[in-house]
């Protein structure tokens, strides 16, 4: 998100000694395989995490792309630009499918509750369009109603809207013949 629009608790960080805030640059900058981010908390608090953090945690490669991305205004501006419509475009295309919970989103993933199982969504998406959606299992209390979807471009989120159109449908009448 612009910096006029982002929401963050970061500000907190001096009210509350237990808090730390942990930003990625890797959904932004879309650097997945670097793993490169940084966390905010009050002084005492990171110098403790110091002592528990691997001593390399970040390479020499990581940290030179981190620096050429966050220096990048262009990109950043192009990226805001495109979200902002593309953002937009997946929410309320999840919205209007039966059956799907999409939760507000100013990342560029979204969230979404479902009715069927989405272990059976992620199975038939990738078997009949080659297409991955991200479970939420490893997520403690979302279990296997809820997915996650990275926001990409119009013809990529309309391509995967389409797909979950055509599957939904078939996992409902399953689920209801049971």
């Amino acid at each position: 998100m612009p910096p006029d629009r982002q929401q963050s608790v970061i500000d907190w960080v001096g009210e509350f000694s237990n808090l730390v805030v942990i930003r990625s640059l890797t959904k932004f900058y879309r650097l997945p395989g670097l793993r490169l981010g940084y966390a905010v908390a009050q002084p005492e608090t990171l110098r403790r995490w110091q002592k528990w953090r691997d001593p390399w945690s970040v390479n020499v490669l990581a940290a030179a792309a981190g620096v050429a991305a966050v220096q990048d205004a262009d990109f950043q501006r192009q990226t805001w630009d495109w979200l902002e419509a593309a953002n937009a475009q997946m929410y309320e295309g999840l919205k209007g499918l039966s059956g799907l919970r999409p939760l507000p989103s100013c990342a560029n993933f979204f969230l979404v509750g479902a009715q069927v199982s989405t272990r059976a969504l992620q199975t038939q998406l990738l078997k009949q369009y080659q297409i991955y959606i991200r479970d939420c299992m490893s997520f403690e209390r979302l279990g296997d109603r809820y997915f996650r979807v990275a926001v990409k471009t119009l013809e990529e989120n309309q391509r995967l809207l389409a797909a979950i159109a055509q599957v939904l449908p078939q996992l409902s009448e399953t689920a209801h013949a049971r």
